[in-house]
């Protein structure tokens, strides 16, 4: 941004950091966003930002768009640079990670890349989403308990804002995620509220089987798990999945960043409606692939809103097993 404080020191970290990567032949340019509309339309996330090909090396959900100093996480504590192996690190991850893999190798990669990334978020940001629970969670228990539910299972439960909620409403939780360290201080937190014997956690990532039988669950809810870094056949198979482990009549609310969201089209682009931004990758859902899942499905509602500052455009989606 202009006359960002730290924009020499920044350079100079730079420099130095290739270097160390083995990569003193890169090229690269300082570009200054002029404006906040320029920051959001770009997802700047504050100054100074290391970008390489579209994507903010020291990304975190969550974060705000804006013309503003930017903190780092480092070992010494919050700074207005990372330290100089940071930055390497970070580096030597992009120079080597090439173009975009394409089919089931390209998702396997994907996949573990966006794992490391969210284990290294949980680990800078704990509790980054707030201790109170999504609206979207909110909706899903009273949802749930017009249904008679009383076992849950939360896909992507993340740090557990939405889990712990549940289980505080009565309901008994189950809570997945793919990062240890998400589910680890969702279990800290419910031990602390007094919720522990109401959540079981697992690691485990959606792309396998579910840890669980058959019509063992009554309702499945899942906040922008779906729209992650997952391939359209990836999806279809999860929702397979939550199929077999709900018990006739059972509920899945689901929510999903669609195709009508601002950062669709931005950033790197993966095919299969996958765009890459800030290090996060999404998949943006056309309509018709929320109509596909609910085949052999009741599709009670498919329901628009915003969250958050951007605003990022979701659906939420609540069908019922016949």
């Amino acid at each position: 941004m202009p006359d960002c404080p730290h924009e020499e020191a920044a350079v100079e970290l730079l420099r130095q950091a290739l270097d160390d990567a083995g990569l003193a032949d890169v090229t690269w340019e300082t570009r200054v966003v002029a404006d906040q509309d320029e920051a959001e339309r770009i997802g700047f996330a504050g100054s100074p930002a290391f970008v390489v090909d579209g994507r903010d090396l020291f990304a975190a959900p969550g974060r705000v768009s804006g013309l503003t100093c930017r903190m780092y996480p480092t070992p010494q504590g919050p700074a207005g640079l990372p330290t100089r192996d940071q930055l390497r690190q970070a580096l030597a991850g992009a120079g080597t990670a090439g173009d975009a893999p394409a089919g089931a190798d390209g998702e396997r990669e994907r996949a573990e890349e966006q794992r490391r990334h969210w284990q290294d978020t949980y680990a800078a940001y704990p509790g980054m989403y707030g201790a109170e629970p999504s609206a979207p969670a909110v909706h899903a228990a009273g949802v749930f308990r017009a249904a008679g539910a009383e076992r849950v299972l939360e896909l992507g439960a993340g740090h557990g804002r939405d889990a712990l909620y549940f289980a505080g409403e009565g309901f008994a939780v189950q809570a997945t995620d793919f990062s240890s360290n998400g589910l680890e201080q969702l279990r800290d937190a419910a031990r602390a509220q007094g919720l522990a014997d109401r959540i079981s956690t697992a690691v485990h990532d959606v792309r396998t089987p579910l840890p669980l039988p058959d019509d063992s669950v009554d309702a499945v809810f899942a906040h922008m798990l779906l729209c992650m870094a997952l391939s359209t056949r990836e999806i279809h198979a999860l929702v397979d999945e939550v199929r077999r482990v709900l018990r006739p009549g059972g509920v899945f609310v689901y929510t999903a960043r669609h195709t009508g969201d601002a950062h669709y089209g931005a950033g790197t682009a993966h095919g299969d409606d996958i765009y890459e931004h800030g290090g996060f990758a999404v998949h943006f859902f056309p309509r018709r692939l929320v109509d596909g899942l609910a085949e052999g499905w009741r599709l009670d509602e498919v329901h628009g809103f915003e969250e958050g500052e951007l605003p990022r455009r979701l659906w939420r989606v609540t069908q019922t097993l016949a």
